[in-house]
């Protein structure tokens, strides 16, 4: 029995079972179509999310191997600032990339032996002592410390005191220095930061810390107007490219790789056909997270199309015309 032949039996067996209610049953039975399809196409899926362009970069942490590298003036210029020791602001509208390339920062540079890496978590709720405890548990955590008799009261190894904190920071940047590394501090979604933390931001970028900043041209905005002199010290890169056609075409076929567990080779993807691909583009306008989106979407629908048709996984094609397709549950 193949996969589509036992998913059916094993649809009719749940139908003569007691209803756990509309929505359960449905949500049971979308999920395991999906899966099959999976399984269907080479992968082993656990769970819906390791279905192909379910990845969201803020909450999974992008694979490396789904990272795209079409915006090469943006890699060029930000390596260049990054070498040159300066504070840097990538800037660009949402769901155009700036995430994706945070986690690649994150991941890429804490492997490094010349930097410390650190990231601001949740800055719309950041207090002033909680970054400089980002800040040195960072370096802690790369084998650093301070002197604690110089401090009144510590608790876990940070000053209780805002102050003193921020005096620790000076003292862990210097020690960072002298080893010759440079202490980085990545702070997502500049937009939501609170006013009064931008002065702490700009007292640990005195000390010596390296700010990577990342957010939308409001954030940049937002910097300027109340925190002017944190402004002048970035150096800022403003609109990651979107993807091309052939940027989307890569992106469709890493995703698909990875999913399977084989290497990308360059080659073009298989189910999607050359004027989905174009479509795709058309329809985000090459936006990285919703080209995201409309693949899930179509991802989903030929699942449904495999499962109506019962025809061999290899003759399923997503089109243009799929996405105009109703799908039901039935076959």
């Amino acid at each position: 029995m193949d996969r589509l032949e036992r998913l059916r039996a094993e649809d009719e067996e749940r139908s003569e079972t007691v209803s756990e209610g509309v929505l359960l049953d449905q949500l049971r039975e979308v999920e395991q179509r999906l899966l099959a399809f999976g399984e269907a196409l080479g992968g082993d899926p656990e769970d819906v999310t390791d279905l192909p362009f379910t990845e969201e970069a803020g909450l999974d942490h992008m694979p490396e191997p789904l990272y795209v590298r079409h915006d090469t003036a943006m890699l060029n210029q930000v390596t260049s600032w990054l070498l040159q020791d300066q504070h840097i602001g990538l800037v660009s509208p949402y769901g155009t990339g700036k995430s994706a390339f945070r986690e690649i920062v994150l991941r890429d540079l804490s492997k490094h032996d010349d930097f410390v890496v650190t990231h601001l978590d949740n800055p719309r709720e950041t207090t002033a002592r909680a970054l400089y405890q980002t800040v040195l548990e960072a370096a802690y955590a790369a084998g650093f410390s301070i002197d604690f008799g110089h401090y009144s009261q510590v608790r876990n190894g940070i000053p209780w005191a805002t102050a003193e904190a921020k005096t620790a920071v000076r003292e862990i940047v210097k020690r960072v220095r002298e080893h010759g590394k440079t202490l980085l501090l990545v702070v997502d979604e500049i937009e939501v930061l609170k006013a009064d933390l931008l002065s702490p931001l700009q007292v640990a970028g005195d000390a010596g810390v390296r700010l990577f900043l990342t957010g939308t041209p409001e954030g940049k905005r937002r910097v300027a107007e109340i925190r002017g002199t944190l402004d002048s010290r970035l150096r800022y890169y403003e609109g990651i490219e979107p993807f091309s056609p052939d940027d989307v075409a890569e992106y469709v076929a890493r995703s698909l790789a990875y999913f399977r567990g084989e290497p990308y080779d360059g080659e073009s993807p298989d189910l999607f056909t050359q004027a989905a691909i174009a479509d795709i583009h058309e329809r985000t306008e090459g936006v990285p997270r919703e080209v995201r989106i409309e693949c899930r979407e179509l991802f989903t629908r030929a699942a449904f199309v495999w499962y109506r048709t019962g025809q061999d996984v290899d003759r399923i094609q997503v089109t243009p015309e799929l996405r105009h397709r109703r799908f039901g549950m039935g076959y």
